[in-house]
């Protein structure tokens, strides 16, 4: 062999050498580190929320309370020198199941993986089959049927759900004397589970939950004079029983139309003798507040409404004070949740980098364990739901010549007692 042909061999080998290593090593980087998919420009969430329909107070409140997150938010984005922002689209449901159904699936086709829902029960569970299939990630500030407490699913919710919200409601009965209850509840899966697991409740602490003469009614309602009338006969029904008005209970499951039941039950003398409960979404209803009769129909009847409380503290505290000045309102602790769950999704995106549900699915229950929020602090139970939570009590009282919400006391989750600030029922 030629000196030139062996110095061209030699050449060659060692360039072959050099590029296999350097490929190798590439390979070897790609494989240690993987490729960033890092998050750039506008990431949109999609809310999907009541502005119309029965829950258009609690779905004004927790948008104002979203909107205001989502600010805090990207300044917090741009103080780090993040390369994207939040942004936050909102679509009316109208409270209608299908309507939430249609607007998911259309978001979808445009590319949207997360969505922060502020609807009932029934739209979430009306969303759930498509939004799991398509691993469509869903977090919930509003709904607490029992029926979607599953695990491993795509939805978290930032609230108790009702199998655990219905001891404070029982014990408030049983504080109150009574010992026979009358249920009125919505048609739907929120109200059906609610129903079942304060029925169940109830028999554990001795209290006759009469279903002979339950009502359970049509969520597209929007009247009640045939339900008030039916209310009124069962009432009398028991007293014909000879069983003292005092130690009869209605328990009303209902969203922003209670108002209108209660303005049609207002003209039965009977049922404005008797002591009325209701539950976290009941309280605080503004609709209560607008509608004169119903109002006082309400503060008659002693219409106690137990609600998930985030106890007092600064971020709470300023949530509270902004709705106040954008709606003129008191608001309710789903606005709290609302408000959270941004900050929940923001700091879940910034970990994973990448618009990933299934990651941002794996780190979230780290994120909300180490996050004290405006709804206080608390971990998530192996369904994906918030685990615990203390409640406050609210009812309506007039002030100045104006009726409003005040929160007379507070049930203990580590005791299962109420601490009164106002006394109710002495």
């Amino acid at each position: 062999m030629s000196p030139i042909i062996s110095k061209v061999a030699i050449g060659l080998l060692i360039l072959g050498l050099l590029i296999g290593f350097g490929v190798g090593y590439g390979l070897l980087g790609m494989l240690v580190t993987p490729p960033i998919h890092g998050l750039v420009g506008d990431v949109t969430i999609v809310v999907l929320v009541p502005l119309s329909g029965a829950l258009t107070t609690y779905g004004e409140n927790s948008k104002v309370a979203a909107e205001l997150a989502v600010k805090d938010v990207n300044a917090w984005l741009e103080e780090i020198g993040a390369g994207w922002r939040l942004k936050y689209i909102f679509e009316d449901t109208a409270t209608d199941p299908v309507t939430a159904l249609s607007k998911l699936k259309m978001w979808h086709g445009k590319g949207v993986l997360i969505y922060h829902q502020m609807t009932s029960s029934s739209e979430l569970k009306e969303c759930k089959a498509y939004a799991d299939a398509n691993k469509l990630l869903q977090i919930s500030c509003m709904s607490s049927s029992a029926a979607l407490a599953i695990p491993d699913d795509y939805i978290f919710r930032n609230i108790v759900h009702s199998l655990k919200s219905c001891q404070p409601i029982v014990e408030l009965m049983v504080t109150a004397g009574v010992r026979h209850v009358i249920p009125t509840w919505r048609g739907d899966s929120w109200g059906d589970s609610f129903h079942d697991a304060v029925k169940a409740e109830l028999e554990k602490r001795g209290i006759i939950c009469h279903d002979e003469y339950g009502i359970r009614y049509d969520p597209m309602l929007t009247s009640f004079t045939v339900q008030a009338a039916t209310l009124n006969d069962a009432l009398t029904a028991l007293l014909k029983k000879g069983i003292p008005k005092d130690e009869i209970g209605i328990f009303d499951l209902s969203f922003d139309e209670v108002a209108i039941y209660m303005a049609d039950a207002a003209t039965y003398p009977s049922l404005r003798e008797v002591k009325w409960f209701g539950s976290d979404s009941t309280a605080n209803v503004e609709t209560l507040i607008k509608n004169e009769a119903a109002g006082r129909f309400a503060m008659d009847v002693k219409f106690t409404n137990p609600t998930y409380s985030p106890g007092e503290n600064p971020k709470m505290q300023r949530v509270r004070e902004h709705i106040k000045n954008v709606l003129a309102r008191e608001t309710d602790p789903y606005a709290y949740a609302s408000y959270d769950i941004v900050w929940y999704l923001a700091i879940a995106l910034h970990i994973v980098d990448a618009y990933d549900p299934d990651a941002v699915k794996k780190v979230l229950p780290k994120v909300v364990e180490n996050h004290f929020g405006a709804s206080g602090w608390f971990t998530l139970d192996k369904n994906g739901d918030r685990a615990f939570a203390d409640y406050d009590i609210w009812v309506l009282r007039e002030i100045e010549g104006k009726l409003t919400w005040v929160s007379a006391g507070t049930w203990k989750y580590l005791t299962g007692k109420t601490e009164w600030r106002i006394p109710i029922y002495s």
